[in-house]
């Protein structure tokens, strides 16, 4: 089942769910301590700074998120090439895909940067924030995006150790990095007093830290399993490659990110009340629904390496297992988001506006909770797509249920008030999820071999 068992993990051998757990945990592991750190930045900030410092911080939030996750669907593209090769046994061919996607990382890192200094306040009105949290929103964004070429390089670096089957080294550094971040929050935010503008730096300076780490690490282990450096440290072929698969992804993210900045317009709309509650409740939500999306995740590396290795018969295998792990873990996660929703709203929020943004925040929750298990077998089904390369149905899934979401936040919260604001999710994530369902069954993604598709 392994190469070197502590450098790589082959899952084109052994059972599928031995290996999907083993593949799998430390994915869910890792996401769950990045939100972590974002979730001990709102409590810090929601605590010691007030209802209004939390806004702005989750104002600004939905700006980085498009960032963050157009650096994610740009190494989505070497994670998927190189799973690829590392199933067929190519291992040669991966040095090269690292160092490229690592220099075009730092490139579009550096130019997010510079745009982002010139233009945050512009982004921020555009969005429509309160001229009373904007000050705050901008300084946030700005410092946040000191960091950008570190949040590029690092999702590039991660692509290359998943899709070679290493689910624990990136496990360690967001371990660090939520010790860091936390260390530098109460530093920044209540030693020196820096208001929301220390929550970001804290963030920045512990991305970077473990950007230059994990990158250290990732040369070491390329070298332990033989894979030497090359006489090219970049190539437009296959840079090429990556980018069939991570332009539509990266531009799907975005597009997704961009669709939450649209809602967070209408919600903005609704005052600093509303927007504190959502803003704890999206926090609140995004942990809880870590664990199906990054064993979808998981699902596409195994995905990838299995289709790499021409192993289809076991992608259906993978898929069943996924199925009944996330959907028994499902009901666990709805039961705890309808009996405590209060409760974990109260987390963020204290102070006079502290009862109104718990109210806002718990329907939030509970609206949510019901739907969530349909949320969890979506996550599946559309991770199989992207692990064979078919980046058309993939994104235009993951659309259809962002499309829905915006048309009836912004049609329907005139009519229906506030909370049409999270109703509007759960009716995407239904819509998105039977069309999931149909094309899964139809059969017509096997067809999507990336081998092939660079052949022709």
């Amino acid at each position: 089942m392994t190469e070197g068992r502590r450098e790589t993990l082959d899952m084109t051998e052994g059972s599928p769910v031995k290996v999907l757990l083993f593949f799998a945990v430390p994915i869910i592991l890792s996401n769950l301590f990045q939100q972590f750190y974002n979730i001990i930045d709102s409590l810090i900030v929601g605590n010691y700074l007030g209802t209004d410092a939390l806004a702005a911080a989750g104002s600004a939030g939905t700006v980085t998120a498009v960032i963050v996750q157009m650096a994610s669907g740009l190494a989505l593209g070497a994670s998927v090439v190189v799973a690829r090769y590392f199933g067929a046994g190519k291992k040669e061919k991966i040095r090269v895909c690292m160092t490229t996607v690592c220099i075009f990382a730092a490139v579009t890192g550096g130019i997010v940067t510079v745009g982002s200094q010139l233009f945050a306040e512009e982004i921020l009105l555009v969005i429509k924030t309160p001229q009373e949290i904007l000050a705050d929103s901008r300084e946030y964004l700005t410092i946040y995006f000191w960091g950008s070429v570190p949040i590029f390089l690092y999702n590039a670096v991660t692509a290359v150790f998943i899709a070679m089957g290493d689910s624990r080294t990136p496990l360690s550094f967001l371990v660090l990095a939520f010790f860091l971040n936390v260390a530098g929050d109460l530093f920044f935010i209540v030693e020196c007093s820096m208001g929301v503008g220390g929550g970001a730096l804290a963030t920045t300076l512990s991305q970077g830290v473990c950007t230059a780490l994990a990158y250290g690490m990732l040369e070491r282990k390329l070298r332990r399993i033989g894979i030497e450096k090359g006489e090219r440290i970049f190539d437009k072929k296959e840079l090429g490659r990556m980018m069939r698969i991570a332009v539509p992804a990266a531009l799907q993210q975005s597009v997704v990110s961009l669709g939450n900045v649209c809602v967070q317009t209408v919600t903005n709309g609704f005052g600093p009340a509303v927007m504190a509650g959502c803003t704890a409740a999206n926090k609140a939500v995004n942990l809880v629904s870590a664990v199906p999306i990054n064993w979808g995740n998981a699902l596409s590396g195994f995905v990838g390496q299995n289709a790499g290795a021409q192993k289809t018969e076991r992608i259906g295998q993978g898929v069943r297992a996924s199925l009944l792990v996330t959907g028994g873990i499902s009901v666990f996660l709805t039961l705890w988001m309808e009996l405590f929703p209060e409760q974990m709203i109260g987390w963020f929020v204290e102070g006079e506006q502290a009862g109104e943004v718990i109210r806002v925040g718990a329907a939030y929750v509970r609206t949510a909770g019901w739907f969530f298990g349909i949320f969890s077998w979506y996550m599946v089904l559309k991770s199989v797509f992207k692990g064979v390369g078919d980046m058309n149905w993939f994104v235009g899934l993951t659309l259809s249920s962002l499309g829905v979401r915006v048309v009836c936040a912004f049609l329907l919260t005139p009519v229906f008030g506030e909370r049409m604001l999270w109703w509007s999710a759960v009716i995407g994530w239904c819509v998105a999820s039977g069309l999931t369902a149909a094309y899964y069954m139809s059969g017509r993604w096997r067809r999507y071999c990336l081998t092939g598709a660079d052949d022709r």
